[in-house]
């Protein structure tokens, strides 16, 4: 039996759990409350709260891990922004959604935002019952959400799909939400039947064989995970130095080489913890690393965070970065994962996984007079995404334009 199997299990059995005990959490949340008639929605104490021990226990979504929002906390946050979990009861008690926000300052005001902070790729809030709720139903469950959370001035998120890896989530049925102008992709390593899909079919298959026999030229190629904290920490050097040569060539800057998110990710690849959220994965051409993948894994999921390839001229012939890739979903495969995630981003070689490109929605709603600056700013980033998309010899423009409004406090998306 597979890791992932395993973990399906113990899932499951949460779930009877979380059916069983589910009324008690109405009574188990912090004193701030929001009544909106059919839900009751309270400011959780944050992840050691027991509406939340009974949400994780059925999550399939690593942005929503205990792990993830602690490291998050850690290396992330510093006052007076703060993470504001909000958990969602019906009348009866029976636990409905789970909502991860930031309670930070914004253009000298508080707002709330869905967690993003730029390391996360969607904001879907946990959802328990086993069918969506209607668009009526969701806007009051979002109105109680919000309120929960007191003295904000408005309220935003982004990278909201319609549905999470095939599942529903809290917002899946409402019906305010805004197309944001970008996509995210992924692909499903089972058939409608259950059956496993065959990697080697995938339609880049074909070329990575290709490539990789260029690559065996320069030495053996050989692939493998890091298990060890040497190991973890020997291939995020290595990760960081791809990176970082990478974005110099182009001219850009890579939020990932931030000494903060640098740690915020090791921290969640440490092996020293039972089934650490975080996979580095090193392809190599004899002893030489040439590539890089990072990945987060949640129960049968595999999302791709950060791949990285080496700038070694006599390599790129080889596309070790294609290959790398792709040698990662064969070990998602093997290791039995359902969905090989390629995440948030439009970039050419996603379309090569025959893998479903599906949109992105977001939302913004100024509570008062002073939170109207996040829904103007909300409406220029969506503005410059479609020029981008439209007009791609404007991207050297808009990096320009998106490093300045860091300066000015602007979001970078």
């Amino acid at each position: 039996m597979s890791a992932v199997s395993g973990v399906n299990r113990m899932a499951d059995d949460n779930h009877r759990k979380i059916e069983t005990d589910g009324r008690a959490v109405n009574r188990t949340a912090s004193r701030q409350t929001s009544d909106d008639g059919r839900f009751v929605a309270r400011l959780l104490t944050g992840t050691s709260d027991p509406f939340f021990t009974l949400a994780e226990a059925t999550n399939r979504n690593i942005f929503l891990g205990s792990r993830f929002l602690d490291a998050v906390q850690h290396h992330l946050l510093s006052a007076p922004d703060s993470l504001a979990l909000v958990g969602v009861v019906d009348r009866a008690g029976e636990p409905i959604a789970l909502f991860p926000f930031i309670r930070r300052r914004k253009f000298g005001v508080v707002v709330l935002e869905g967690l993003d902070l730029g390391i996360t790729d969607y904001f879907a809030p946990a959802f328990f019952p086993a069918e969506p709720l209607s668009a009526k139903q969701t806007a009051s469950l979002w109105r109680a959400s919000v309120k929960a959370v007191p003295g904000i001035h408005a309220v935003s998120f982004k990278k909201t799909p319609r549905l999470l890896f095939g599942v529903p989530h809290a917002l899946t049925g409402a019906d305010f939400l805004k197309p944001m102008g970008a996509s995210a992709t992924t692909l499903s390593l089972r058939h409608p039947d259950g059956s496993s899909l065959d990697v080697d079919r995938v339609s880049v298959a074909r070329e990575v064989r290709r490539k990789s026999k260029k690559l065996t030229q320069l030495g053996p190629v050989t692939f493998s995970e890091a298990k060890t904290n040497d190991e973890v920490d020997a291939a995020m050097e290595t990760l960081v130095a791809f990176r970082r040569a990478r974005f110099s060539d182009l001219g850009r800057r890579d939020a990932m080489l931030d000494p903060h998110i640098v740690s915020f990710y090791r921290s969640l690849a440490d092996r020293n913890v039972e089934n650490p959220p975080a996979r580095l994965l090193t392809l190599r051409t004899g002893d030489r690393p040439v590539a890089i993948v990072y990945g987060f894994t949640c129960n049968d999921v595999f999302t791709l965070i950060a791949p990285a390839i080496s700038d070694c001229k006599e390599t790129q012939s080889g596309s070790p970065g294609l290959v790398a890739i792709y040698t990662t979903l064969r070990w998602c495969a093997d290791e039995g994962y359902r969905v090989f995630d390629l995440s948030v981003g439009s970039l050419s070689y996603k379309s090569r996984f025959d893998a479903e490109t599906f949109e992105l929605f977001e939302y913004q709603e100024a509570l008062s007079p002073l939170g109207l600056p996040v829904t103007v700013e909300a409406a220029l980033r969506r503005r410059l995404r479609r020029l981008a998309v439209d007009r791609p010899t404007l991207h050297h423009h808009l990096e320009r334009l998106a490093r300045l409004g860091q300066r000015l406090g602007l979001s970078r998306d």
